[in-house]
């Protein structure tokens, strides 16, 4: 029997679980309405221990009664346990708690964060974004109801490649969900994906050496720019080349992570600042190397070697480019951002003549794939690479003629073409040899002189031409035979014709058969 205690305004029951184990709960200020809870609580503790209730039932109930945002916050800290970087953290629960807030009825301007906003505005825009979600729950969460709010992103102009990154985040929190016993399935499976192909953006592009070292060199030379000196972000370029590291992680470069007593010298980045969450350690060249020393040896220690500005690697790099007459975006709409120097990594380094496998394995990638989709060879490239193939042409004059063929498959214009000993260039034999002559004249040799030229007889206006009976047709004459019952010759007939040049219609030799309206009603069926 449950009993109850007042604590304050508030009533607590007491009453022992399925378990045997005694258990409080508050109650409510109401001493009848607390009695009521206190009763239901012990019936649901004898259908559990009766085994007519799963008890994970009465778990997700309680999960599904929680506001959905004290989900998602659990769900990032699960992430951060498992090794997750904060930068993805942030951006995987920013993304999911958006979402639901379109799912309760918000516009994308309600809960994105505006690029041109102050570290300071960010507060209010949480709390804007907590107001949607403090009514939201669990069950709120349908494959109907998120790819709804997936359209209506995409219809306020959310790219392709932006919805995919939403629709990833929301389904791995649903995963998350599932396997905690908060949801009795994965309710976001059905939930599709979109072809990024459709709606790029944003592509990326690759540039010469030439126009590489005409970068390095106006940034060496230029002025002071969001708090980079020149000849830092000159050395800050080539390494982003040299090693295929990422802006954040360039950011998070301090002396310590060189090492100037290996064996090429290298860099190191730490776990927490990769994107796949594992150490890197990238080899340095030596031209590289002893550039970079004076300034490390120079950097205090806790100090970062490249100062690089939060967010803000495209419009330091559009700078330099300017200077040095490189367009940011190409007449093709295509970007040289700064993760653009990443792809220059993989696009030297496929030049170069690495294998697939050793350039996966500089750029970090975790498949092939990956690596194949940074790697941006240019037009030229491509063309000069067409033009480098051997040639397997034959030290025999080349005749065009040779390769005109009739429509039977015979070479019946090309020993009929006369090739001029002078004239046009015979590369283009037919607009060439037949240019200015009159059509009689062109053709004149492709029909019969006589009699039956190609299998055909001489034809006339007023008689219809005789091809189709049997004494026109080359070898013996074949002798008509009765078709079954699905209009087809019979096996024997069919078998024995091996005369004739062409293969014969039976529609021409015997029409008054297959006319649907002379066609007896057993030929019919």
């Amino acid at each position: 029997m449950a009993s109850l205690r007042k604590r304050g305004r508030a009533w607590y029951y007491r009453f022992t679980d399925a378990d045997g184990q005694k258990v409080e709960r508050k109650g409510c200020s109401d001493k009848r309405a607390t009695e009521e809870l206190a009763r239901a609580a012990e019936s649901e503790a004898a259908k559990i221990k009766a085994g007519l209730v799963d008890p994970r039932d009465l778990v997700r109930r309680e999960h599904e009664a929680r506001p959905i945002g004290e989900h998602i916050t659990s769900w990032g800290d699960a992430i951060r346990d498992k090794g997750g970087t904060p930068r993805h953290v942030s951006m995987s629960v920013s993304r999911v708690r958006r979402l639901v807030a379109i799912v309760r009825g918000a516009a994308l301007s309600d809960v994105e964060y505006p690029r041109t906003a102050k570290r300071a505005d960010l507060p209010q825009h949480e709390a804007r974004v907590a107001g949607w979600l403090a009514s939201a729950r669990l069950g709120d969460l349908t494959t109907e109801s998120v790819q709804k709010a997936l359209a209506a992103l995409r219809s306020q102009g959310m790219s392709l490649q932006s919805l995919n990154h939403y629709r990833a985040a929301v389904r791995s929190f649903a995963i998350w969900c599932h396997d905690t016993n908060r949801t009795r399935e994965s309710v976001l499976r059905g939930v599709k994906t979109y072809n990024a192909k459709e709606d790029r953006r944003h592509d990326r592009r690759t540039i010469a050496v030439a126009e590489l070292h005409k970068l390095v060199e106006a940034a060496r030379t230029g002025p002071v720019v969001l708090g980079m000196t020149g000849p830092a972000r000159a050395l800050c370029y080539r390494l982003a080349v040299a090693s295929g590291l990422r802006y954040a992680e360039l950011a998070s470069i301090t002396p310590a992570s060189f090492d100037w007593t290996a064996d090429p010298p290298t860099v190191a980045v730490s776990p927490a600042y990769t994107k796949n969450g594992e150490a890197a350690t990238m080899p340095l060249p030596g031209d590289l190397a002893s550039d970079l020393r004076p300034l490390v040896t120079s950097t205090a220690n806790d100090a970062a070697v490249f100062p690089l500005p939060v967010d803000k690697g495209a419009e330091m790099l559009r700078a330099d480019l300017a200077t040095a007459g490189i367009p940011y975006v190409d007449a093709s709409g295509r970007f040289f951002d700064f993760h653009s120097l990443r792809c220059q990594t993989a696009t030297l380094l496929d030049a170069a003549g690495v294998t697939p496998r050793v350039a996966q394995r500089i750029m970090r990638h975790s498949t092939p794939g990956l690596t194949d989709r940074y790697t941006k060879p240019r037009a030229v490239d491509v063309e000069r690479a067409a033009l480098s193939l051997p040639s397997l042409r034959s030290p025999e004059p080349f005749q065009a003629a040779l390769f005109i063929q009739t429509a039977t498959g015979t070479a019946g214009l090309a020993h009929r073409l006369a090739v001029p000993s002078e004239g046009p260039n015979p590369t283009d034999p037919v607009n060439h040899w037949t240019e200015g002559q009159p059509i009689s004249d062109v053709f004149a040799h492709h029909l019969p002189t006589g009699g039956d030229g190609l299998g055909r007889d001489l034809s006339h206006p007023d008689v219809l031409t005789g091809s189709d009976e049997q004494s026109a047709m080359k070898g013996s004459p074949r002798e008509k035979t009765d078709l079954d019952a699905k209009s087809r010759l019979t096996a024997a007939s069919a078998s024995s014709d091996r005369g004739g040049a062409r293969t014969h219609d039976q529609r021409i030799n015997i029409p008054h058969r297959l006319s649907p309206t002379n066609r007896s009603a057993e030929d019919r069926c």
